[in-house]
């Protein structure tokens, strides 16, 4: 047999399949925090324990580049997931590959849209429309928060598919 470091390299993943493990656990930790904002409507609450552990256990992970600011317990769910979002759109963002598809592109811009979510203005409406039409491609004049918040979740938990395209539909 030969040497077993040669193995060991060989299944050690890469930089860009690191990048890609990381935005799918961060866009599955956004659904999370999401799921968990729709269910009592309330963003301001703070975000629990185990979901500022997975986030800490990401920005630890050998891939990830700069998290902006510690996390600590205390921190609401919608500032955690505007920093999963903006973490993801930087990761997604940096890796040209990855922008490859329309769907990518969609999701993307979509994210982009992502504060409209917690925004009581009468003109985030329009903004979680435009974010809703991106995901689903419903064409509706407006769209909930909760529309717009399950449209990013679906999304979000199909983002591995988008990063990982079978071979025969790539």
């Amino acid at each position: 047999m030969g040497e077993t470091g040669f193995w060991g390299d060989f299944a050690r993943p890469d930089v860009e399949q690191s990048r890609r493990f990381l935005a799918e656990s961060l866009s599955l930790l956004l659904a999370d925090l999401l799921r968990s904002v729709l269910a009592d409507a309330s963003p301001a609450m703070p975000a629990d324990e185990a979901t500022v552990d997975r986030f800490r256990q990401l920005a630890g992970a050998p891939a990830a580049t700069a998290v902006s600011r510690p996390t600590g317990l205390g921190v609401t769910r919608a500032a955690l997931a505007k920093r999963c979002v903006d973490w993801l759109k930087s990761i997604l963002l940096d890796a040209p590959a990855v922008q490859a598809t329309p769907a990518m592109r969609e999701f993307i811009d979509a994210l982009a849209l992502f504060p409209a979510l917690f925004d009581g203005e009468p003109s985030a409406r329009s903004r979680r429309a435009r974010l809703t039409w991106l995901l689903t491609h419903d064409r509706r004049l407006d769209a909930s928060t909760r529309e717009a918040a399950t449209a990013l979740i679906e999304a979000c938990e199909h983002l591995g598919a988008l990063l990982w395209p079978d071979a025969e539909t790539a």
